[in-house]
């Protein structure tokens, strides 16, 4: 989901990014001053039949009138796949249609899934005649809007979700660059396992968590260097995660006190 107007992921993110999909790479590149973007949703067909076309138009109208919706078969975020399959037994003179909507990210994970069968007997054919068409229409038309029906209330939900997650996301990424970690967590927390970047936002937490760690070290190393501890500031900077942003400001400080340690050792 190309986005042209939001920045470059900051360096100190890149780490944990590269876990991430693309999608969640993005939202942390955003900048909180700025509207999440629309779902990106293609709708497409299982099987191309001419059926599940009948269903794809369907479905796509009423998700045309969605806000937070933008349907594009280009680098979509979601996918709604439509297959309908169809048996007909001309002697028996029945006919079944099963229709299933898969609803997916674009990593395979599934959203949601809705399923209908329509079964339809016409009684009145006897030997090899063709089956009733407007039993067959009939039919192939209560699956497609049974299906459709099915599935609008679900995409809405969890397009729902999906918005107030990226607002949520955007809004912590910022305060995180503030170093208002607290905040952030606390943004992120009531994030559940109902999106599909629960996991991201997990490691996420745990990634302010460790910055909170390192502020908080650098904040009272400091402390004791400006009292003259120089040995308790050495040690309370040396658990500086080496992941943290403030890694090498602290190996900086450790060299800076070492050698001010030494020196006065040699007087």
């Amino acid at each position: 989901m190309p986005i042209s107007n939001w920045i470059s992921i900051s360096p100190k993110w890149k780490h944990l990014a590269l876990a991430c999909s693309t999608l969640f790479l993005l939202m942390l590149s955003g900048l909180a001053a700025q509207a999440a973007p629309p779902v990106r949703i293609a709708v497409v067909t299982g099987n191309g039949s001419g059926v599940e076309q009948d269903i794809v138009d369907r479905i796509s109208s009423q998700l045309s009138n969605m806000p937070d919706v933008a349907l594009s078969t280009v680098n979509p975020d979601w996918y709604v796949v439509c297959n309908i399959n169809e048996s007909i037994d001309q002697m028996s003179g029945s006919i079944r249609y099963n229709g299933s909507v898969l609803v997916k990210t674009n990593s395979g994970q599934v959203i949601h899934t809705a399923a209908v069968q329509k079964y339809n007997q016409d009684f009145s054919v006897s030997g090899t005649p063709q089956l009733n068409k407007r039993l067959v229409d009939n039919a192939a038309r209560d699956v497609i809007n049974a299906a459709s029906t099915r599935v609008i209330g679900p995409i809405q939900q969890a397009v729902m979700i999906e918005m107030e997650t990226r607002d949520r996301i955007i809004q912590s990424q910022s305060l995180g660059d503030e170093d208002k970690y607290q905040e952030a967590i606390s943004l992120l927390r009531p994030i559940t396992p109902d999106t599909p970047h629960f996991k991201d936002v997990r490691a996420l937490i745990d990634q302010f968590e460790m910055e909170q760690d390192a502020l908080e070290r650098m904040q009272a190393a400091q402390a004791k260097a400006q009292k003259g501890s120089l040995g308790e500031a050495i040690n309370i900077a040396s658990g500086v995660n080496a992941k943290s942003k403030r890694y090498k400001a602290s190996r900086a400080k450790i060299a800076g006190w070492r050698a001010m340690l030494t020196k006065k050792k040699a007087k």
